[in-house]
């Protein structure tokens, strides 16, 4: 039987624990030093100023920034689908921009090529 994973929601970050190998990376780039490895979790404390460096350098996708808190304390994603439901529309669920990756975060066909491998006239097999 698969058990679904434990995700904790704090202020300004979702931890997922099966997820997390505890690798402490998101811990050592916060800047504010907002996050802490205690009990085998990962705990928010205080000053978080969403900077997003915990999501992009967690290599278990186990951290996410959290979009901000309307005045009610309410995630905007709560909102719309509490709106969706009420209008029968649906919605795709929140997905984090790492689990995206780099490999779709632009679309030129010749990114990450050298200017003579991206050159139509350049004959790579009989080089002059």
């Amino acid at each position: 039987m698969h058990r679904a994973p434990t995700i904790v929601d704090f202020v300004n970050i979702r931890w997922v624990d099966e997820w997390c190998k505890r690798c402490n990376i998101c811990v050592e780039i916060c800047p504010k030093d907002s996050l802490v490895l205690t009990h085998d979790a990962i705990i928010e404390a205080t000053d978080c100023i969403r900077c997003g460096l915990c999501e992009r350098y967690c290599p278990d996708l186990a951290i996410e920034v959290l979009p901000k808190r309307d005045e009610n304390g309410r995630l905007p994603a709560a909102e719309q689908a509490e709106e969706a439901a009420s209008a029968k529309v649906k919605t795709t669920p929140h997905t984090p921009v790492a689990a995206r990756g780099p490999a779709v975060a632009g679309n030129d066909p010749h990114r990450g090529l050298t200017d003579t491998e991206s050159a139509s006239d350049v004959d790579r097999d009989n080089p002059t």
